[in-house]
């Protein structure tokens, strides 16, 4: 009997935020912050057409057979500089506490780093903790808004080496 997914064979690859399994995989990202606000929240229709194309990525996790995280990017230009924001970092309950929270970030560092970019930005809510403590523990800092998103409470940014 099985106990959950096996680190090494969980693979972490591009797909099209439109793709049936990457809508999928959004909607649970949805139902998570629900649970965690203990309301209701779901994303706008149309907020993830900005991870298609030249400016922007998407990444699905399997293993198993299953979908177990997704994690979004996107370039960027604030008023200090261009970055690459973070979108949609989910890891599903069958897959947490394996690490793959942190290969999906390493991930998308990876793509920043090969667009020349320097820094990563996310913004979150102050009601997910394991994502605030996944953040910190991997080198992020709480910075000032730097968007005017209304449903983030914090905001955070990590320099590139």
């Amino acid at each position: 009997m099985s106990t959950g997914p096996e680190v090494s064979a969980i693979t972490i690859e591009p797909a099209p935020p439109t793709a049936p399994e990457a809508v999928a995989a959004r909607a649970s990202f949805s139902a998570d912050v629900s649970a965690a606000m203990g309301a209701t929240w779901q994303l706008p229709p149309d907020a993830d057409g900005d991870l298609a194309g030249a400016d922007g990525a998407f990444w699905l996790a399997r293993g198993d057979g299953e979908v177990l995280g997704c994690v979004g990017a996107r370039a960027v230009d604030l008023a200090d500089g261009p970055a690459v924001e973070v979108k949609r970092l989910w890891v599903s309950s069958a897959a947490r506490g394996l690490g793959l929270g942190g290969r999906l970030l390493t991930t998308v560092e990876d793509w920043a780093r090969a667009r020349g970019v320097a820094r990563l930005v996310l913004d979150t809510r102050s009601e997910l903790g394991a994502a605030t403590r996944l953040y910190r523990r991997t080198g992020w800092t709480e910075v000032p808004a730097y968007n005017n998103n209304a449903d983030a409470q914090l905001w955070f940014s990590k320099p590139l080496g």
